[in-house]
């Protein structure tokens, strides 16, 4: 036992404070256990997204992009935008989604220009577009499916 003299007063705070510590520390972890049992902290998925141009337009260089996307498995669903430079090969957006969250992705329209959009899920493509002339946009959107499905 640790003997603390504090303002005048004797006792023996300092194993009282950790045992307070701990018991609050298992609290917290019977808590984090239990709330992880019914599905609060739901499981995430790795979401990407290609896009390209298929076909040269005159400004086939710049698409816009919009897509889903989650920063961490606990953060809502927000809507983020980008534009990029069509090189060779797609363009790729890398997100988090959970278990039935929709997730799309869309290119604005580019005159003269065939646009592909495809979402792919752990390694699994979900859904895969293009646009159906040249000039019009595309859009490409899922549901992320249950891992166990």
């Amino acid at each position: 036992m640790t003997e603390v003299n504090v303002h005048g007063k004797r006792g023996q705070e300092t194993p009282r404070k950790a045992h307070r510590a701990m018991s609050l520390s298992a609290v917290g972890l019977a808590l984090g256990l239990g709330l992880s049992g019914c599905g609060f902290f739901e499981e995430s998925r790795a979401v990407t997204y290609e896009v390209e141009a298929l076909s040269d337009g005159a400004d086939a260089e710049n698409l816009r992009v919009e897509y889903l996307g989650r920063e961490s498995g606990l953060s809502g669903q927000e809507t983020e935008g980008s534009t990029v430079t069509n090189g060779s090969g797609p363009a790729r957006f890398e997100t988090l989604g959970r278990v039935d969250d929709e997730v799309s992705v869309s290119i604005a329209g580019v005159p003269d220009a065939v646009l592909r959009c495809v979402v792919v899920v752990d390694d699994q493509t979900l859904a895969e577009s293009e646009s159906s002339a040249p000039g019009e946009g595309v859009e490409c959107s899922a549901t992320v499916p249950d891992p166990e499905d």
